[in-house]
């Protein structure tokens, strides 16, 4: 009798279904393009030695593909052993010694405050003191009117300005599915956005200086930035990285 699902941790979920059905690890690492390191660690669950989180739930979804296992669902249990972990480093970084004298903590920091803000108005005091001294003390001058220059050789139209940071042109990523797949999207280096994709979908995604890209499905999406074509290098099902420009 197989244990349900909600009792499974996710490299077990995936090792379990990949020996039921006589698949080596070295099957998936030809299939997935990942590396057999990361694959073990998986099945290890050894999380420091996996990458980011955003390419593991990519290499979770690759690697359930090749076995014919349920990507969403290794994903739900990786992410709940990534949040049990969390706690735990929450319950362990947590120090009894912390409240044996919280008062006095608070008065030290009330102390402290104080005495920068009692700084902070003395330095202020000083330096206006100082400029009504120095104002009375320089001599009256005349106040003259400002000449006004002109150049005869020199035209409106002469004149150029620079364009702003903001009328810099903005980098458009159109992107269709041809088939079925996910794609993760970093721009600018912000959080990622994840979605799947269907064939026919169509996504559009805006940023200034770049994208970094994992794409589920090599052959599944077709890429245009502001118009023009970007290939994508790799074969059908094989998870690519690419990054634009």
């Amino acid at each position: 009798m197989k244990p349900e699902k909600e009792y499974l941790s996710f490299g077990y979920y995936l090792q379990s279904i990949r020996l039921e059905k006589n698949i080596t690890l070295e099957t998936v690492a030809e299939e997935t393009r990942i590396a057999m390191s990361n694959l073990a660690s998986i099945e290890k669950e050894d999380v420091e030695s996996l990458p980011d989180p955003v390419f593991v739930r990519g290499f979770l979804r690759s690697y359930a593909q090749a076995i014919g296992a349920d990507g969403d669902e290794a994903v739900r249990l990786y992410e709940a052993r990534i949040n049990m972990k969390s706690r735990l480093e929450d319950i362990q970084s947590y120090s009894p010694k912390s409240t044996v004298a919280p008062w006095r903590n608070l008065i030290l920091s009330v102390i402290v405050v104080a005495g920068l803000i009692g700084l902070s108005l003395y330095g202020i005091s000083y330096f206006e003191h100082r400029s009504l001294q120095d104002e009375a003390n320089e001599p009256s001058k005349a106040v003259e009117p400002p000449t006004e220059k002109h150049s005869a050789d020199r035209k409106p139209s002469d004149t150029k300005t620079e364009p702003s940071p903001e009328m810099a042109q903005k980098l458009m990523l159109q992107i269709s599915a041809l088939e079925d797949t996910w794609i993760k999207i970093i721009a600018d280096n912000h959080e990622p956005k994840e979605y799947t994709l269907r064939s026919g979908d169509q996504l559009e995604a805006e940023a200034t200086r770049g994208y970094n890209l994992l794409i589920g499905n090599a052959a599944g999406l077709e890429l245009k930035l502001n118009g023009k074509p970007i290939k994508i290098s790799g074969k059908e099902g094989e998870v690519v990285n690419l990054q634009i420009p």
